[in-house]
């Protein structure tokens, strides 16, 4: 373990000085931690996958409009009844329909056997700014030959 030297033993002196001497105010947690307030206003939406395996379905908007200063901060997803096990990605994009360009993806394995089955719900952490004013939307691909439809809610805040 290294020494601290004289230098060294001051600087932290002087340090715990200033932080026990300074006077405190009143702090909430959202300030303290800057973490983002979750908005209700985006839907959760149904992102179909294409039928072919491994390619993706068409872009479903969630948001035409998603505002100014918005992250993308997670997405929950719930894979569609008769899913069985399979490996799915799905991919953001931002920008007018029919020339959307891919932000974030997220990758994993669904399993949902029948429409009695239990279907999990999937929490996926991201933290991608959103462009101001942007439109956003959200398709899907699986390792399956079947269009198997999975619910997604992209969290914005």
């Amino acid at each position: 373990m290294p020494k601290v030297g004289t230098v060294e033993k001051e600087q932290i002196r002087d340090s715990v000085w200033a932080a026990s001497a300074r006077t405190l105010t009143a702090f909430n947690a959202q300030a303290l931690f800057d973490l983002p307030i979750m908005d209700s206003v985006y839907p959760c939406v149904t992102s179909i996958a294409s039928g072919t395996a491994n390619v993706f379905g068409s872009w479903v908007q969630i948001s035409a409009d998603v505002g100014v200063g918005k992250r993308l901060i997670g997405a929950e997803i719930t894979p569609g009844y008769g899913v069985g096990v399979s490996a799915f990605e799905i991919e953001f994009g931002e920008g007018a329909a029919g020339a959307e360009v891919a932000i974030a993806r997220i990758s994993g394995k669904g399993y949902c056997a029948s429409s009695a089955a239990y279907r999990p719900m999937y929490c996926y952490p991201l933290w991608k700014s959103l462009s101001t004013n942007v439109r956003l939307s959200v398709r899907v691909r699986n390792d399956t030959a079947n269009a198997y439809g999975y619910d997604v809610a992209a969290l914005i805040a």
